[in-house]
């Protein structure tokens, strides 16, 4: 009998009976999680080195100065930055991955399932995230009551009109929330399916929270990770996270430029925008949690146990690397 979980046979044969060879199941299936997190790790490293690799190229092409006094090149870097150093790395780790894996990832590209599942997700998912600013702005300031400021990203100056505003739009908005979610809620957290989806979906909003290397954005990306994660399994799609998550930037970057333009219209249109975004997302939610087209999430196979997971993907070289410096820059440096 062939197992195709694993893609191996898991039986041996005693006197003519099989019998579950539990420990060859157990120890192939860590050694491809290992596998698995030894690339990601990679990748991820590759990310990071990325301001590195960028100020370099800045400082030899002499545009340096420019990229810090211009603010239409430096969104247009950042469009760069963002498919060079993110989407590439990924990108060829789906090309190099087993052939189950990659299946895998193809087929979280195609539309959603159900029109009306879809639809529901994205109201109820956005309301998640607005519920996830909320909490990450709440543990920021229980932080500041103690004396304690959590690291942030540095103010940016916001454009209002012309090309500075386009390229900031897509800088912002648009490519990363496609890249970000091909990068992590494709190819990694599908691969990780196989391993149960609560642990790919905590695992991959782990690593996206991290990304983000400043502990205000790290615990929102976490909670979005984990929404954005959730509804592309329930949806049997990446394209609703990838939606969930340009409306969420979007909104951003519009009520930027608003607070930029008329500090008293954003003050007066705020409240009430917020207010239509939990009661749509509540009426979202209950055709969405109803309805039999919704996926449920798949159980985790009994081996590798959960500690071993852990263990086998958090404990590679590159992946610790990766933790250990992600955490440095989420807890100390200011970015």
């Amino acid at each position: 009998m062939q197992n195709n979980f694993y893609n191996s046979d898991p039986y041996n044969f005693n006197n003519g009976m099989p019998y579950f060879n539990f420990y060859e199941i157990t120890h192939k299936a860590k050694a491809d999680l290992k596998r698995l997190s030894i690339r990601i790790g990679v990748c991820i490293l590759v990310f990071l080195s990325a301001p590195y690799i960028l100020g370099l190229m800045l400082n030899l092409s002499g545009t340096y100065d420019l990229y810090l006094n211009n603010s239409a090149f430096q969104f247009a870097v950042e469009l760069l930055y963002s498919v060079i150093f993110l989407f590439l790395p990924f990108f060829l780790l789906y090309k190099t991955e087993k052939k189950d894996n990659r299946l895998l990832i193809e087929s979280s590209f195609e539309k959603p399932q159900s029109p009306g599942v879809f639809f529901a997700a994205i109201g109820f998912g956005l309301m998640l995230c607005f519920c996830g600013d909320f909490i990450s702005t709440w543990i920021s300031a229980f932080f500041e009551n103690l004396g304690i400021t959590l690291t942030t990203t540095a103010e940016i100056s916001i454009p209002t009109s012309g090309a500075p505003l386009l390229l900031f739009i897509l800088s912002t908005a648009i490519l990363p929330a496609a890249v970000e979610e091909f990068a992590m809620r494709a190819v990694t957290m599908q691969a990780l399916r196989k391993y149960g989806d609560r642990f790919a979906i905590i695992m991959t909003a782990l690593v996206f929270g991290l990304m983000h290397r400043n502990a205000v954005q790290g615990i929102f990306a976490f909670i979005a990770g984990v929404v954005f994660g959730y509804i592309t399994i329930a949806t049997k799609s990446v394209w609703t996270a990838v939606i969930v998550h340009s409306l969420n930037n979007g909104i951003y970057v519009i009520f930027n430029v608003v607070n930029e333009t008329d500090p008293a219209l954003f003050e007066k249109i705020y409240p009430i925008f917020l207010t239509a975004v939990f009661v749509i997302g509540l009426g979202c939610s209950v055709p969405f949690v109803m309805s039999s087209n919704r996926l449920k999430l798949a159980k985790a196979p009994v081996f590798p146990s959960a500690k071993d997971k852990l263990k086998s993907f958090l404990l590679t070289i590159p992946m610790i690397i990766s933790i250990v410096w992600m955490l440095i820059y989420t807890l100390f440096v200011q970015i």
